[in-house]
């Protein structure tokens, strides 16, 4: 779980956070949504440990966080970059025990036919899913992702997110995960934050944040929704 009461955030002692408070589960797609410059990255850098703030942090101490700064030009193999998600506990030896928490990320993920090659010769697609298992190799109860399907075509974004939404359920994580992507999130995501004016501006499922009135404010969109058959559509005008 990650609990956050009264959290404030500044740079140069300027508030980007003023005074929010949430608490989330396991087992469920957590997003954070806002407008570019909203704090989102933020927040994920707080929960991190990157960024010192005030307020009241309650988290599991195993956190694994994927930024949205992924260097792919780098000549290791998909190997042997799952391994350095393991750098704080590599001794100048790797273990048995290392060699096998590779295995089974390369089997949960479904990456054994890359091992051996080049993350920089891979798809955008396919580098996501690396650097996800280098975030799984850690074990963490906790995962933050900062916009981890921008980059990638549409199949590439469901995809990555079905992946994240199957392990964040198999594996009972905490997952917290800024997006922008209206259709994924409405697709994906469990419960929603909105981030707007330094403040949590309505949070809640999808019904419940996603509305005119929260496009009109926040956005400042015009739109129409409908619920047809159990699916929500949105349309922008």
């Amino acid at each position: 779980m990650i609990k956050a009461e009264h959290l404030t955030i500044s740079y140069e002692d300027k508030n980007v956070i003023d005074d929010i408070s949430f608490d989330l589960e396991a087992s469920k797609i957590n997003v954070l949504m806002g407008r570019n410059g909203s704090g989102k990255s933020t927040i994920l850098n707080a929960l991190a440990g990157l960024k010192s703030y005030d307020g009241k942090i309650t988290s599991s101490p195993r956190i694994s966080y994927l930024n949205q700064n992924i260097k792919t030009k780098i000549r290791f193999s998909v190997y042997e970059t799952i391994l350095l998600g393991k750098v704080e506990d590599l001794s100048l030896r790797i273990s048995k025990e290392d060699k096998e928490d590779v295995e089974k990320i390369l089997d949960l993920l479904d990456l054994h036919a890359f091992r051996d090659k080049s993350i920089d010769k891979l798809s955008g697609g396919e580098v996501q899913k690396v650097f996800i298992g280098q975030a799984l190799i850690k074990n963490p109860e906790v995962l933050l992702l900062d916009e981890p399907v921008s980059a990638l075509d549409l199949k590439n974004q469901y995809d990555i997110m079905k992946i994240i939404r199957d392990l964040s359920k198999d594996l009972r994580l905490t997952t917290l995960i800024s997006l922008h992507q209206i259709g994924l999130i409405e697709h994906f995501a469990d419960h929603i934050l909105l981030i707007n004016d330094k403040k949590i501006y309505k949070e809640g499922c999808s019904k419940e944040v996603l509305t005119q009135k929260t496009f009109k404010e926040v956005f400042e969109m015009d739109t129409t929704i409908k619920d047809v058959d159990e699916m929500r559509m949105i349309y922008f005008k």
